[in-house]
């Protein structure tokens, strides 16, 4: 549900009104209102420095802080600055050894190498002469004919110095290469102390690490100076900018504390509730079981603040959706354990998550035991003798084929319910006649056609007498009352349109549902498929055999797991967000509700 709110205005002396303000922002209760305004300069600049510190944040969590005690007093800036520094020094750092390590490839063919003794001979006239040629073109004959000496052969290269005395003649067979500048070792050299300053740039970061709450610490005031600030020029200035006034929103239960803090303020204000054309933030207040759901409304939208909050009507049908799409009664044990082992150790924030799972994997496994799947194993046609007398107990595919298509249209019918109920409470009950219409329209179509086969003795057949008298009741709110106010002949025009949207649109909506067939069919499938594998491809060795069974069926149903559980998580939401929220006439675009509070 939303809970319901209190909007205030507010009228404070100018020269009160930083004071009036910090206090507000102690007692973290409003949603100051923040239409119509312009993000300045400055605050561009703060957000910019917000962003600074988020961003040393999550890189120092990639880090391992140092266990060095800190003695140096620095604040945030200046460790920023200094990662900041340390940063590109190690990118430089980077650069010089992928230079280094390309120089060092050309020059590797060529050993170690005294350049200071090529120099000497170089004056006394003995020159050092360099050769490449492939390796079949070189002739070992050549050994003997010349002064050359092989250093190496590499990639298809033989790579050979000639000593050139003046009086050579080199044969046009040899082509000679630049001559090196320096040896491997010295490139090697150069490499090793580019990665002795990159371990020591490591070790100052791990140390800057260690500062992390400093950062913190200097993000949280600055978010409150920006929400301060952000707030302070929200105000409107009236009486020659003597009187600033304020408008914001309390949730209705922390209202008397507001109260209670006005009244010791020298502040002039007017309360009331808010109205449902107001743009009143919205605040969620659930029961624990649809809590939990709550980060998939937030996923699309908010409702407005005259809308029904539908996280709990959709939420017990989002539960069966998992477990139809996931099916696997096995895989749904699994969730449930990690879910409950992990909850012992979690923080508070990741618990809610974890509730969520485990009520998922409850699903899986109900839908699991209804289909008789376990870890991919079809028990309706295993030979295990303890299940011989409940074979009969397990849905067929057929059965879940229809099933989903049922599911999908009690859902629908149940959105329309809401939205006749949305629009009652919104509007009046004229608006929802219409809708409540077609509500009885459809529902009594399914009921006498569901009587007409299982029970054809009654006579209560689909648009039999009987069904036509309510055919023709819900026709008429249909037709002639879906817009109040409005002549019979636009009512009528309209009620056609619906008509044909409903024909055109129903059926596509409902055959959506078999995506929830589909899923848990295919997951079955491919879980089966990995068994086969695993047990069919072992090799019939005694230790060996045991070995690829377990690694084919972990990473198989490791792959299968991922896929059915992201596949049970999306199409739920689809379902949900298009289907469901359509025929509930969900409109969304509210604006959660965010207090002007200091953060912690």
């Amino acid at each position: 549900m939303i809970v319901p709110m209190i909007k205030y205005s507010f009228l404070v002396y100018h020269r009160d009104f930083n004071s009036f303000l910090s206090k507000l922002q102690e007692l973290g209760v409003v949603d100051i209102s923040k239409e119509n305004r312009t993000v300045d300069e400055e605050e561009k600049a703060i957000i910019n420095q917000i962003n600074r510190y988020s961003n040393a944040l999550r890189f120092f969590e990639t880090r391992t802080p140092s266990e060095e005690k800190i003695t140096l007093s620095m604040d945030a800036d200046d460790v920023i600055s200094r990662l900041d520094i340390l940063q590109k020094e190690r990118e430089q750092f980077d650069n010089s050894i992928k230079k280094s390590q390309k120089e060092l490839a050309e020059v590797k063919p060529w050993g170690n190498f005294d350049q200071s003794l090529i120099h000497k001979l170089s004056d006394k006239g003995i020159k050092i002469r360099y050769f490449a040629i492939p390796e079949k073109s070189f002739n070992d004959e050549w050994l003997q004919e010349y002064p050359i000496e092989i250093i190496s052969t590499e990639s298809g290269l033989v790579f050979f110095v000639l000593i050139d005395s003046g009086d050579i003649q080199i044969p046009a067979d040899f082509q000679e290469v630049r001559q090196p500048q320096f040896s491997c070792k010295f490139k090697e050299d150069e490499i090793n102390r580019y990665l002795g300053k990159i371990d020591e740039i490591e070790k100052e970061i791990d140390f800057l690490a260690s500062y992390n709450q400093v950062i913190k610490k200097s993000q949280t005031e600055l978010i409150n100076s920006l929400e301060f600030k952000v707030v302070s020029s929200s105000a409107d200035k009236q009486a020659g900018e003597s009187v600033m006034v304020l408008q914001g929103w309390v949730p209705e239960p922390q209202n008397q504390d507001l109260v209670n803090f006005l009244e010791q303020e020298s502040v002039i204000y007017i309360s009331e509730k808010a109205l449902p054309q107001d743009n009143a933030p919205i605040l969620l207040k659930n029961n624990r079981f649809a809590k939990l759901f709550e980060p998939i409304t937030r996923l699309f939208s908010f409702p407005m603040y005259a809308e029904l909050d539908l996280t709990p009507f959709f939420a017990p049908f989002y539960m069966l959706f998992f477990g139809f799409c996931f099916g696997d009664a096995g895989y749904g044990i699994l969730f449930v354990v990690v879910a409950t082992i992990y909850k012992f150790k979690a923080s508070q924030t990741v618990k809610p998550i974890l509730s969520l799972v485990q009520f998922l994997g409850i699903a899986a496994v109900i839908f699991g035991a209804l289909t008789g799947t376990v870890f991919g194993y079809d028990l309706a046609e295993t030979q295990i003798p303890a299940l011989v007398q409940y074979k009969s107990f397990f849905l067929d595919k057929n059965t879940m084929f229809y099933s989903s298509m049922a599911i999908g249209f009690v859902q629908i019918i149940f959105g329309m319910c809401v939205k006749a109920a949305n629009q009652w409470i919104q509007f009046g009950w004229k608006y929802s006649v219409s809708t409540i219409g077609w509500v009885i329209f459809l529902l009594s179509s399914a009921i006498f056609a569901v009587l007409g086969k299982v029970r054809p003795e009654l006579g209560l057949t689909a648009f039999g007498p009987i069904h036509l008298v309510i055919v023709g009741i819900a026709g008429l709110a249909i037709m002639f009352y879906n817009s109040p106010g409005k002549n019979p002949f636009m009512n009528f025009g309209t009620g056609i349109w619906d008509s044909y949207n409903m024909a055109t649109g129903l059926l596509g909506d409902v055959l959506s549902y078999i995506r929830l067939f589909a899923l848990g069919l295919s997951g079955g499938i491919l879980g089966g498929v990995f068994n086969s594998l695993a047990f069919g491809m072992a090799p019939d060795l005694p230790v060996a055999k045991q070995i690829v069974i377990v690694l084919i069926l972990l990473i198989g149903h490791g792959i299968n797991i991922f896929m059915s559980a992201l596949g049970s998580l999306v199409h739920p939401v689809r379902l949900t967000f298009v289907e469901f929220y359509k025929n509930a006439g969900f409109v969304g675009g509210g604006k959660e509700y965010e207090p002007f509070q200091r953060k912690q």
